[in-house]
């Protein structure tokens, strides 16, 4: 980085003339949140507003960090123009803080003669006196991705005429917008503040806050690797800001502007499509798609798709946006199958028991069969079968409690292996076979019947099997609404209550005893009324009060006493054999 003209600055400096601050389109967009925004305010007042004498900001110095320029050719000569490398959080925040100031001297002009004049001052720093087609030229801090509109908005309380309005007003989002979340931080924390005391303030931003300010040569610097290489206040950026920044590097064109429609069109919109907070899980599913094994989390996934595209060029990330873009109908199918429904029913039912059993490492799998459906390269009937021996086979291990570590090296690539072969349910079998994955018959029965179903951390997982087994034993293919009955009922209470201790005898002594209590053989599904209501009433009472209309809950009316280990182990065999009907290997 150059050190030539490298010098301290204020903000009284940088916005005293016509400028605009850009927030290059490489930047993520304004990131800052409370603990940044209470520190810079507490520094403000600890080591500014106390220490100052007189009022005399210009003697007082607070260090805020650099910020790093590159100056730009204007078409406006009068007009400076520099894009911030590295800055952008604190320029802007400073910038929205004198906006903040300003509307609340503006309030408060009928209680002070100077509150006027200190609006004027500050209108000159905030806005550039600029008339044309673009109210946006106004702004000394200009960005886009959603806060162009907002910061244009908490200046002059309206919205701009402009031609980039409407583009804007669909980015913009003021339910999760940082510009937004901080304008009402700063008002809060500035509302009870009187005219001289917002003019404190002011003066301590303006004269007192010091930057270091370095400007780039845009013949010798590359901006953007400066700017990845820099964290900003403990902020580094995320795996999927870099990976953006990556992928536009060669769509970049400042005359045109075309790479903010494709931002906008293909990346903002695949970003909202599955979610802001899921997104890079999403990125990293999709690049794990036909490679060897699961690509890591992070800014792994970042390194992975900079490896596999280093001679990225303007058509192969168009393709590669083209791609982020397409698949994120099929990943919202998977990860919210009855929000997002599969219009086939069959692969709706196996997405929403496959999502039962919380195994997120087969996404990549599952958004490649999707997507092949839908590009006609699968059969319908042959991504249903698929999708049930893929359920098949995570019930059973997750039944048996083998390992899944496997699964980040077999599922990626798997449906390469298959998608071609005639036979794709014996392909299927075979790869299955091959990798060691197979549950035979006999250890999934033995499984079943031993193993401690309930577990409150996979309550999903257990009402998922009871209400699979409960369909399996329904006579005439008649089933209940499962959401009216989906709370799991101990039949022997997990807690034991004097009456239970005395008719259980000599099993209360059996170590195994909690384990026993949690195995299938001790479980029915109930309402949730129903169920607060058991509790530790005797066994031949709740006999009498379960439903009738859960399968699971009729077997129960039909046991015998007494209500002890054997019984349960006994009822814990007799479902097993019911669930190797549900969970059969089609061979």
């Amino acid at each position: 980085m150059p050190t030539d003209n490298v010098i301290n600055r204020n903000f009284e400096s940088l916005f005293k003339s016509p400028v605009r601050f850009e927030i290059p389109f490489f930047q993520r967009g304004y990131a800052w949140e409370m603990r940044q925004w209470k520190k810079l305010f507490e520094d403000i007042d600890a080591e500014i507003i106390e220490n100052v004498k007189e009022n005399k900001f210009d003697d007082e110095e607070h260090f805020f960090g650099p910020i790093v320029v590159l100056e730009k050719i204007s078409s406006d000569p009068s007009l400076k123009r520099f894009l911030i490398i590295d800055g952008q959080q604190r320029i802007t925040t400073v910038y929205l803080i004198l906006s903040v100031i300003k509307r609340l001297l503006d309030s408060k002009t009928s209680h002070s003669n100077d509150a006027q004049k200190y609006i004027y001052e500050l209108n000159s720093l905030l806005t550039n006196n600029i008339s044309g087609q673009d109210d946006y030229l106004k702004l000394k801090v200009f960005s886009t991705k959603g806060d162009r509109l907002p910061t244009y908005k908490a200046i002059f309380h309206h919205n701009p005429s402009s031609p980039h309005l409407a583009e804007d007003m669909q980015l913009y989002n003021p339910t999760d917008n940082k510009i937004d979340e901080f304008l009402k931080f700063a008002n809060r924390r500035l509302k009870s503040y009187d005219v001289p005391s917002l003019w404190q303030l002011y003066q301590a931003i303006i004269k007192s806050l010091k930057i270091v300010w370095i400007p780039l040569d845009e013949n010798k610097d590359d901006a953007q690797a400066i700017f990845e290489s820099l964290n900003d206040a403990g902020m580094p950026l995320s795996a999927s800001e870099l990976l953006c920044n990556y992928i536009f590097r060669p769509l970049r064109n400042d005359q045109t502007n075309d790479h903010e429609k494709l931002h906008n069109e293909k990346w903002l919109t695949a970003r909202g499509a599955v979610g802001v907070h899921v997104f890079e899980d999403y990125l990293r599913d999709l690049f794990s798609i036909s490679q060897k094994k699961r690509v890591g989390l992070g800014r792994r996934m970042y390194v992975h798709f900079k490896t596999q595209n280093r001679d990225l060029n303007a058509v192969s990330a168009k393709a590669n946006l083209d791609k982020i873009h397409d698949y994120t109908d099929v990943y919202n199918q998977i990860q919210k199958p009855n929000e997002f429904p599969n219009p086939v029913s069959e692969v709706k039912k196996y997405l929403i028991a496959i999502g039962a059993t919380n195994m997120t490492s087969i996404y990549p799998f599952l958004m490649a069969l999707l997507k092949s459906m839908d590009n006609k390269i699968l059969s319908e009937a042959d991504t249903i079968v698929i999708l049930r021996e893929t359920y098949i086979l995570l019930i059973r291990r997750k039944i048996t409690s083998l390992p899944v570590t496997k699964y980040d090296t077999f599922f990626p690539s798997l449906l390469d292996k298959i998608i071609y072969e005639p036979d794709k349910l014996r392909a299927l079998h075979t790869q299955i076979q091959n990798e060691q994955l197979w549950v035979p018959d006999q250890l999934f029965e033995e499984s079943f019947a031993q193993k401690a179903l309930y577990n409150q951390r996979e309550l999903n997982f257990t009402r998922h099997i009871l209400q699979e087994v409960d369909r399996q034993m329904q006579q005439y293919g008649e089933h209940p609404d499962y959401t009216t009955i989906d709370s799991v009922e101990h039949i022997l209470p997990q807690t034991l209550d004097e009456h239970w201790k005395t008719y259980l005898g000599t099993d209360i002594k059996q170590y195994n005893l909690p384990t026993i209590t949690d195995t299938i053989g001790n479980l029915c599904l109930n309402s949730r009324n129903a169920n607060s209501s058991f509790g530790q009433k005797p066994f031949l009472e709740k006999q009498v009060a379960y439903t009738d209309v859960c399968a699971l809950a009729r077997d129960v009316k039909k046991r015998p006493e007494p209500w002890n280990i054997s019984a349960i182990e006994k009822r814990s065999n007799d479902l097993a054999k019911e669930a190797l009907k549900v969970w059969a290997w089609r061979l």
